[in-house]
């Protein structure tokens, strides 16, 4: 890890935070200024977290990306997210009782942090509601997204497969879309093996459903859970 002073790329990975959405620029600078933070780099493939260890900072993405993941038993890794610019890892975790890391979350490119201490955290949304309400908002998306993700876990692979699709395809609004993960992220992201994905995909072709040319796919009909 490398230790690195504030630039202008820091404030602007601090804007891309949810945690400070209806703040400018000045007010962020502000509130900065009442606490101690470090920016710190992650190389690629290095690791912020093991899963298990304790959750001492408040991490936030300033820019780069990273995986977080969990390793069954079989060895079979289940990607869990991906984290981009802005992101404050582990938020549901900082102030818990149980403040251990879950997954693992790994650098996939090189990566710069800004972090601080829970207490330094905790200043600031002292210091402005505004951001208190953010971080709530926060944890109840989090509680959202696991909901879909537990449900996920029940479903089989042609539901998942065909759920996703529908969620791309209302997100990028049209019939043709690109997929966002390779094969094998999005395998991960389902917690199956990229051959059943493969599978799934060309079975949906071989019925007309959908079209695909790489990343590429277009809905043809209406995709069908079963």
């Amino acid at each position: 890890m490398t230790l690195y002073k504030m630039d202008k790329d820091t404030l602007h990975g601090l804007q891309q935070c949810p945690l400070f959405e209806g703040l400018d620029e000045s007010e962020i600078i502000d509130l900065m200024h009442i606490i101690r933070y470090r920016i710190i780099r992650f190389p690629k493939s290095d690791i912020l977290a093991f899963a298990g260890s304790v959750c001492h900072y408040a991490d936030i993405i300033i820019s780069g990306e990273m995986v977080a993941y969990i390793t069954a038993p079989s060895g079979h890794i289940i990607r869990m997210a991906v984290h981009q610019t802005g992101k404050l890892l582990a938020p549901a975790f900082l102030f818990a009782n149980d403040n251990h890391y879950p997954v693992t979350v790994e650098a996939t490119k090189d990566t710069t942090v800004l972090r601080l201490t829970t207490d330094d955290l905790e200043r600031m949304m002292h210091s402005d509601q505004r951001l208190m309400m953010n971080y709530i908002r926060m944890l109840s998306n989090i509680i959202s997204m696991l909901t879909k993700k537990v449900r996920m876990l029940s479903m089989s692979v042609r539901e998942k497969v065909c759920l996703y699709l529908k969620e791309q395809s209302k997100l990028q609004q049209t019939n043709n879309i690109v997929l966002p993960l390779s094969r094998q992220a999005l395998a991960e992201h389902f917690g199956i093996q990229k051959f059943s994905l493969v599978r799934c995909l060309n079975e949906l072709k071989q019925e007309g459903i959908i079209r695909v040319e790489g990343r590429h796919i277009q809905i043809l009909h209406q995709l069908c859970m079963e």
